[in-house]
């Protein structure tokens, strides 16, 4: 399935860059080339490896909330010189012109404190005063090549929540096809003033866009002392998966299936909305169990003309089973998943009908449903095979819960610290986007309410989430 990708701020950024890269090495063509990043800093758009300059959209050059590397910093002189960049304390004024008050800010965002340290407020106002550039950058973006498109971003920073929700609302308005959005939680160990963003973020983006996938940071970096040492891990883990779903096809092959999966499959399984997670899991096929021409044959690039082994049922049956029970994008409870679609990835002729059914009335098991759509994908020139599981619009996730219970606190304290004059303003930016996301998906099957996504004091003040 052919999906232009947009990376919003410093983690949407580096994961669209990753994504990129593995493109080339596994020879999966996703996004033909249809790839933008847009960002408030410089520094983490340079950094690219696979993007060229011409796909850097550097946002926000001349508001005067935002930080540059080469320019005098907003904040205090104290905070110059702790020399801190993870931690940024917001004390400078922002003008009426801003669409804030005249009052001192006093959030404090543990990130860097360049681009617009962390404030989705500023995020998304910085965005709605570029939208012409916006606009300008979404031309190079050719619709016509691709079936959806994907905003990404890490929905606890300033920028990915604060441009990421513009973004999105521009999107809908202008495209015919489907935007989806990827969205990466904070862990638990980073501050309850970026579950905020990040709730925020949720209200705004899970009902506009056509479905959201979710990765959360804390359940991938509990062995770790710090999330930021397992960023690269977090970031493959979530490329990978990616590719597994979108990618399903769109290798190079001769080989055809009568099961093989269609991107129309996938499109009918995100149709339902909501919040989406992926599961994945891989097994190494005995290559003893072909012998010798066959493992020659594979390296030629082509697979034995006979003779070929199915891989067991019950060996399927097992994968299938440990990529839907093991670590997912997003932790919840499988059976409140509205639909299924499991992919099978691996050498041609090892996955047996059998097998296939058999993984299908496990999964209609497992999540109870009976709505699971199911295709494999043949890859030449590999011994191990590959089952992912995408569960979409699940409606319990305890991880968000979580998020909600923590951003409640902060979200009152702010409300009573920012005075009324503020608090008004900024609900009337929310109230107008709001309004805006809350028509049902054309599936009528769905129910994507189950979370009070729409809840909206201050929700779409989500539209500049903080950088990550």
């Amino acid at each position: 399935m052919k999906v232009a990708l947009l990376g919003v701020g410093g983690c949407g950024t580096r994961l669209v860059d990753q994504f990129v890269r593995t493109e080339h090495r596994t020879g999966r063509s996703v996004t033909n080339g249809n790839v933008l990043a847009f960002h408030t800093e410089s520094q983490p758009l340079s950094q690219t490896t696979a993007l060229s300059t011409d796909q850097h959209i550097l946002l926000g050059d001349t508001h005067p909330a935002v930080l540059r590397r080469d320019t005098n910093s907003p904040v205090t002189d104290a905070q110059n010189s702790a020399h801190d960049p993870k931690r940024h304390s917001e004390t400078s004024t922002t003008t009426s012109q801003q669409g804030a008050s005249s009052n001192s800010r006093t959030r404090e965002y543990d990130i860097n404190e360049y681009g617009v340290g962390g404030d989705p407020d500023v995020g998304a106002q910085v965005a709605k005063a570029e939208r012409p550039e916006i606009r300008r950058a979404l031309d190079k973006i050719d619709e016509t090549e691709v079936a959806a498109t994907m905003i990404v971003a890490g929905l606890g920073g300033g920028t990915g929540a604060g441009v990421g929700s513009v973004l999105l609302e521009e999107l809908t308005d202008i495209y015919e096809t489907e935007v989806y959005t990827l969205g990466v939680l904070p862990a638990d160990t980073e501050s309850d003033q970026r579950a905020l963003t990040a709730a925020r973020g949720l209200r705004t983006l899970v009902p506009r866009a056509a479905s959201t996938l979710l990765v959360d940071n804390d359940s991938w970096s509990r062995d770790r002392d710090a999330v930021a040492d397992c960023y690269q891990s977090i970031n493959q883990m979530t490329v990978n998966r990616l590719l597994s779903v979108f990618g399903a096809g769109e290798a190079n092959t001769t080989f055809e299936s009568e099961l093989r999966i269609d991107p129309a499959d996938i499109s009918r399984t995100l149709a339902v909305g909501g919040v989406t997670t992926v599961g994945r899991a891989t097994i190494e096929i005995d290559s003893n169990a072909h012998g010798l021409l066959a493992r020659i044959l594979r390296l030629l690039g082509r697979s034995q003309p006979s003779g070929s082994t199915p891989v067991d049922a019950s060996k399927i049956k097992t994968l299938i089973s440990r990529a839907v029970q093991s670590k997912l994008t997003l932790p919840c409870e499988i059976t409140s998943a509205d639909r299924v679609l499991l992919i099978l990835s691996g050498p041609p002729d090892t996955i047996s009908r059998k097998g296939f059914e058999t993984g299908r009335y496990l999964l209609e098991e497992e999540t109870q449903t009976v709505e699971v759509l199911a295709g494999d994908e043949p890859i030449q020139n590999t011994t191990e095979l590959t089952a992912t599981v995408v569960l979409a619009n699940v409606t319990s996730v305890p991880q968000i819960d979580e998020l909600q219970r923590r951003a409640a606190p902060v979200e009152d304290a702010v409300t009573t610290t920012s005075g009324p004059s503020t608090t008004t303003e900024q609900t009337a930016t929310t109230d107008e986007m709001n309004s805006q996301t809350v028509e049902p998906s054309a599936d009528e099957d769905s129910n994507s309410a189950e979370f009070d996504f729409t809840n909206a004091e201050t929700a779409s003040e989500t539209t500049d989430s903080t950088e990550q």
